[in-house]
Formats: C-alpha cells, structure tokens, sequence
C-alpha cells in the first residue's frame, strides 16, 4: 500500500477506536509506514518507481515485445517453451527484467 493509503486508513481505525471506546492512543502514535507494518502490509514507495519513458526507450519496448509475440506464437514451441515466453513477455511488459538463463536453471 502507499503512504497515503496507508495513512487513510491509520485514520478511519483512530476514528472508529474513538466510536467504540477503543484505545486508538496506540494508532495515533504511529505514522503510516509503522502503521502498515503493524497489519503486515509492505509500504510502497513511489518515488522509486520508474513512470516516464523516452519515446525511444517505448519503441525499442514495442519491438521486443512484437518479436517476443512473433517467437512465442511459432506453431513448433512445446507448451513449456510457450508458457516460458509468455511469462517472459509479461515480466517485459510489467517492467521487470527478464531472466537470466542461470535463474531459469535454478527453477
């Protein structure tokens, strides 16, 4: 969840504590990122992801994934080598690097 998010929802528990006659005294000493930890959620950071690209960067993008498309879809791929070349393009696609063949081997 994000700050914000997490930040939202710390309040409505504080607010709702206070309703019932809660100890919200415990949430209203936390901030967000405590907040979230407390119900096992991971804090994002959006500040890290990457969410611009070059018209460049978005071209070369398009031509991998057409030529992933293009070799994926080849009628003589096993069902394993197909499956393998779909996740690969939905790791390329969500922005993720594709796997090395030393992390394919230890799968």
């Amino acid at each position: 969840m994000t700050e914000g998010e997490a930040e939202t929802k710390r309040q409505k528990a504080i607010n709702f504590l206070d309703r019932i006659g809660g100890d919200a005294d415990k949430f209203r000493a936390m901030d967000a990122a405590e907040y979230a930890e407390s119900k096992g959620a991971e804090l994002l950071n959006p500040a890290q992801r990457k969410t611009t690209m070059t018209k460049a960067e978005l071209d070369g993008l398009v031509d991998e994934i057409a030529d992933g498309l293009e070799e994926a879809l080849y009628p003589s791929l096993t069902r394993e080598e197909l499956v393998h070349n779909v996740k690969e393009l939905a790791n390329l696609a969500s922005g993720e690097e594709a796997e090395t063949e030393e992390e394919e081997e230890e799968e």
